[in-house]
């Protein structure tokens, strides 16, 4: 059928082409036979008049192929981003990119034009905003104008098109050829319009004015010929103007054209042939204008996220990459039925690529909300098999986003936010899944992005508050060191979690710099307390460290240096607390890496352990001074005798290999005198203190009813049948 619709298509094309052909000759021949008449009548002054009409003809059809040319360069232009770029700052940034994107691919889609800009008033003078050019020189003038350079071209019609306060411009074209130092052109002008039909600024197309020139040249010649016999001359003038006027019809429809094909290209992704963001946004916001006004029942959007794309680009290169992304693209287009990208079908379904590994798709014949999700499980089920590329097989799924008119018809670009929304949602669910948005999920991104905005502004304020917890001895009952927590009261969401804020700190990247305040603060405080009370300070502070700052490798140990030289903290005074989890995400590179802090003195502690893997393994090969039990363990110790065993064993193990173990979480005696009978050195919990500020540390740790308790003979650990 495809094949056949193909065929179909360009046989009219071929048809459509012919006529217009012949069309054109007619209208010439028609044209030339006027004007020979015209001057076999009156010869002298048909010979001045035709010089002027047909120099007049050929300047209009220029003109009139100019003035096509710049309307079509305006539907180009993305009202809101124009409006956005007024600095010169903003030059090549990725929001000026997208906007002038659409001009350089006309400009190089379409012979001829040699320069694509756009222009706003300013007063009295007009200024470039976006130029299509390539940086370079020409004749030793660089090409590309700067956002807000003035255009000193002295043009009328550059002024008419952007037309007077409270008047409009209209589309024109310079009368003449003009030589500035880029070289000698023709300019169309255009103005451009907002949704709300305001006149924004106006788009100008330089095209090089050579064959203009020959054209005028071209007539000169045939006319000066005519004079000699007259009616040589009438027959003469009449097929020199045919042939002119034939090859202005063809090059209008050829600039016509070819503006036509800039246009479907500026709409299209070149990767994959499927529809781009721009066409998409359009064809959606038609479908909210059907539903709104009840023409159309429903319509839903998929947002599809592919999962570890990044991950091939990396291991097998761009071209691979490429190649999975075309792949991608036939089978979302197996699987549904979605027009022809630029059809002109405005209630069918459409697949588009919004950029990198998104995907979206509007489907505008659902029967029900339920289709919506069943579509979603056939795309995974399309997309899941193994993806053969020429660098090896992929196995690649995708998170999908589903959003349908129920759930509001504000705007594309809010139907757009609330699917990438669900789409994130679904990754967070496990990836290789979908989730239909709900309201819930708005109010946890908006949450989210309030937390985010607000976390940039606390690092370093009174907002965000150290708290100390200390570290026991269980031998002699006294403060052995302190562990650094961090709390945030935000003025408008009070007290918010670290549980919360932290997963959104390592998401956006701002876990490096409050993990580099926190050190910084707990060493400064450590330092103060050796000062003031050197006989009740802990001997060490204990830090967590996180994923991206280990990742940082050897810049970590720069500042861990810095910090400790600016402090003036001995470097055994500092402890820094890993997960065996963050240390197996690179675990040759955090090798290293311990290994190096310990060189210059650092100590370091497991934290958590108990939790995740757990492996032997890391606890031989990894330089850990210390081992901390996760409290899950400690608060079944009193009631679970394989939980007991467990930990016997694992303090055992911990001393053998010449290190020390902290139990978390204790709260009550009872856990206290099991792990002192079980040999565990050091605890934390309630049971001594909960976490303080650092003014208050040193007398909750004194006035803590915290005694050693008498050694117990170790409990033998039980058999596995009595529990």
């Amino acid at each position: 059928m495809r094949h056949r619709d193909e065929k179909g298509r360009r046989f009219s094309d071929s048809a459509a082409v012919t006529d217009v052909a012949a069309r054109d000759r007619r209208r010439a021949i028609l044209e030339s036979v006027t004007i020979g008449v015209t001057v076999a009548a009156v010869v002298g002054a048909a010979i001045s008049g035709l010089w002027l009409s047909t120099a007049q003809t050929v300047r209009e059809n220029y003109r009139t192929h100019l003035t096509r040319l710049a309307l079509a360069a305006a539907q180009q232009v993305d009202p809101e981003l124009h409006e956005r770029i007024r600095h010169p700052e903003q030059m090549d940034t990725p929001e000026y990119k997208r906007a002038v994107e659409p001009l350089r691919r006309m400009r190089l889609a379409v012979p001829g034009i040699r320069f694509l800009y756009t222009l706003v008033r300013d007063g009295q003078v007009a200024r470039f905003i976006l130029d299509s050019a390539d940086p370079g020189l020409h004749n030793g003038v660089e090409d590309r104008s700067s956002v807000w350079d003035v255009s000193v071209s002295q043009q009328p019609s550059k002024m008419i098109a952007l037309g007077e306060p409270g008047q409009p411009g209209r589309p024109t074209a310079t009368l003449e050829p003009y030589t500035d130092p880029w070289g000698t052109f023709m300019t169309g002008y255009a103005p451009i319009f907002d949704a709300s039909h305001r006149q924004i600024g106006a788009v100008g197309v330089d095209v090089d004015a050579r064959e203009f020139v020959a054209y005028l040249r071209e007539a000169r010649q045939h006319l000066l010929l005519g004079l000699v016999p007259a009616a040589a001359m009438v027959i003469l003038l009449a097929v020199a103007f045919y042939h002119m006027r034939l090859r202005g019809l063809v090059a209008a429809h050829e600039v016509a054209e070819a503006a036509r094909r800039a246009q479907a290209a500026a709409r299209l992704d070149r990767l994959t042939g499927l529809a781009n963001r721009t066409l998409f946004m359009e064809r959606l916001q038609h479908a909210i204008e059907r539903v709104g006004s009840g023409h159309q029942a429903r319509f839903v959007v998929l947002f599809l996220d592919f999962d570890h794309f990044k991950l091939v680009n990396d291991t097998m290169g761009h071209p691979a990459g490429d190649e999975l992304l075309r792949q991608i693209a036939e089978r979302l287009r197996g699987s549904l039925r979605a027009s022809d990208a630029m059809s002109n079908e405005l209630d069918g379904n459409i697949i588009a690529r919004f950029g990198g590994d998104e995907f979206v798709i509007l489907i505008n014949d659902l029967r029900s909300a339920r289709d919506a999700e069943l579509m979603a499980e056939r795309l995974l089920q399309a997309l899941a098999p193994v993806y053969e590329l020429c660098a090896g097989e992929v196995h690649s799924s995708a998170s999908i986003g589903i959003v349908t008119s129920t759930d509001g018809l504000e705007s594309a670009e809010a139907v757009i936010r609330n699917a990438d929304v669900a789409m994130y949602e679904a990754k967070r669910a496990g990836r290789g899944c979908y989730v239909v948005f709900s309201d819930a999920m708005h109010t946890r991104l908006t949450r989210r992005v309030h937390i985010e905005s607000g976390l940039r502004k606390a690092i370093g304020t009174p907002e965000l508050e150290l708290a100390y917890q200390p570290i026991v001895d269980l031998e002699t009952g006294q403060m052995a060191s302190t562990e650094v927590l961090l709390r945030w009261n935000h003025p408008q969401l009070g007290e918010i979690e670290p549980s919360e804020f932290i997963p959104i700190a390592e998401e956006s990247g701002l876990i490096v710099p409050l993990g580099e305040w926190v050190l910084l603060s707990a060493c400064r405080q450590l330092v103060e307390w050796r000062q003031t009370r050197p006989h009740d300070a802990p001997r060490t502070v204990s830090v967590n460290v996180s994923r991206a700052e280990l990742a940082l490798g050897p810049r970590l140990l720069e500042r861990l240096r810095n910090i400790l030289e600016q402090t003036g903290l001995p470097p055994h005074c500092l402890q820094l607390e890993v997960t065996e989890r963050e240390v197996m995400r690179d675990p040759v590179s955090s090798k290293a890496l311990m290994h190096r802090l310990r060189e210059i003195g650092v100590r370091l502690a497991m934290d958590d352990f108990g939790t995740g893997t757990s492996s032997l393994a890391c606890l031989r090969d990894y330089p850990f001074d210390c081992v901390k039990i996760d409290r899950s363990f400690v608060s079944d110790l009193a009631g679970s005798r394989d939980v007991l065993a467990l930990i016997h064993a694992t303090l055992t193990l911990v001393e053998n290999l010449g290190m020390t173990s902290v139990a978390e979480g204790v709260e009550d005696i009872s856990q206290l005198a099991v792990l002192q009978s079980l040999g565990c050195r050091y605890a934390q919990g309630y049971l001594f203190s909960h976490p303080v500020a650092a003014d208050a540390l040193l007398e909750a740790v004194a006035s803590a009813p915290i005694r050693p308790v008498e050694a117990r003979p170790p409990v033998d650990r039980p058999a596995r049948d009595a529990a």
